[in-house]
């Protein structure tokens, strides 16, 4: 059953039913761009980098205790506890440097993703596989297009055709979705500031709160170079990072009452909002508890 009481909550910590796990994340050699979202699974650091293998366009599901079948690359939050009801308690993070503040944190549970997303060609990328998410129906997954290797510089837009929570196939972009020419790993290429941009989630169509599967993707234009992957995950918290140096705290429990459920086999981990230019090189760190019961 969920934790439902401060009872309940200090009978399981009692029982020792909780986990933290230390995270620490590093930036690239590039800097990041104020307003756009970045994937930071892809980075080095613990855990380690999310490569992302597999087939191009074929569907690869994502765990915690295999990660991507390559790269464990997920936050560990103490593995599948059956019957009882995990939770995320609070979640902790800071930077050290002055250009990594201010900005977001946001958690998800990247249920999975498409890799080799072509993104030099202007034909019609069929994906394949059906995935089978931790959440039913696919009701509140999001998706992102995460950037492999850097973009080309021909301005392209994105279109998309998914099925949606309720199973209604043929859902499309309700707007134009404007990708970054000369996008970097690991941009979120369709966030940003510009005319078009959206982020850090693809945007669905009006009624749309989910999405199951997706079946394909083409670029308006090809962009001259460079992949990407297409993830699908669940949001499920986030933080904001406003003084550099200074630990960032988020109670879960007092703070913001809403003990995000963290499904059995969730595979976390972090996207990172820029609320300013971001030097390369920058450690992104902190910690996360979880409580069951």
């Amino acid at each position: 059953m969920p934790i439902a009481s401060m009872d309940q909550l200090v009978a399981a910590i009692s029982a020792g039913k909780t986990t933290r796990y230390d995270w620490n994340k590093i930036t690239g050699a590039a800097a990041y761009a104020l307003g756009r979202w970045y994937d930071l699974s892809a980075l080095a650091g613990l855990p380690v980098a999310n490569s992302y293998p597999g087939t191009a366009l074929a569907w690869r599901a994502c765990d915690e205790s295999t990660g991507n079948g390559t790269d464990i690359f997920g936050i560990p939050h103490g593995g599948n506890v059956t019957a009882d009801v995990k939770h995320l308690l609070n979640m902790a993070a800071w930077s050290t440097a002055a250009t990594g503040v201010p900005g977001t944190l946001m958690l998800v549970d990247v249920q999975g993703y498409w890799p080799g997303i072509n993104m030099n060609v202007a034909t019609l990328q069929t994906l394949t596989g059906a995935p089978a998410p931790r959440y039913t129906d696919g009701a509140g997954l999001r998706a992102f297009l995460s950037v492999r290797t850097t973009t080309g510089a021909t301005a392209h837009n994105l279109s998309y055709s998914y099925t949606n929570q309720a199973g209604t196939t043929g859902r499309v972009q309700p707007v134009t979705v404007s990708c970054t020419a000369s996008a970097i790993v690991p941009h979120i290429t369709h966030s940003g500031t510009a005319a078009n941009n959206y982020g850090p989630f693809l945007p669905l169509a009006s009624g749309d709160s989910g999405i199951r599967n997706f079946a394909s993707v083409q670029l308006s234009a090809a962009s001259g170079a460079g992949t990407a992957a297409l993830v699908l995950c669940r949001p499920l918290a986030q933080i904001t990072l406003s003084v550099v140096g200074l630990m960032t705290e988020k109670d879960l429990l007092n703070q913001i009452p809403s003990l995000p459920r963290v499904q059995d086999g969730a595979c976390l981990t972090w996207l990172w909002g820029a609320g300013n230019a971001t030097a390369a090189a920058t450690t992104f760190a902190g910690g996360a508890e979880f409580v069951w019961g």
